[in-house]
């Protein structure tokens, strides 16, 4: 197996760990703000809203971090670092 696609691989398993670890707790705290609004709940709403949304922000941004990773790898990018 080649260096390039071992560091792929270990790229895209962190990320997929990071979102199968955030992507539930986003859910919950979604669910959760849903029933609450519906309830009256109205005090909590914001707060669980903007935790919502940090934990959104969080997945998207380690799907980025994890294409710019990728994009490094392709060109060579990572190597360059050892030169020095």
């Amino acid at each position: 197996m080649p260096k390039n696609t071992k560091k792929k691989i270990a790229a895209i398993v962190v990320a997929v760990m990071v979102v199968v670890y955030v992507g539930p707790l986003v859910g919950m705290v979604a669910y959760a703000a849903g029933l609450l609004g519906a309830q009256g709940g109205w005090g909590v709403l914001p707060f669980l809203l903007m935790y919502a949304a940090v934990g959104g922000a969080v997945i998207v941004g380690i799907l980025a971090a994890m294409t710019q990773r990728l994009r490094e790898i392709d060109g060579g990018e990572e190597d360059e670092a050892s030169q020095y």
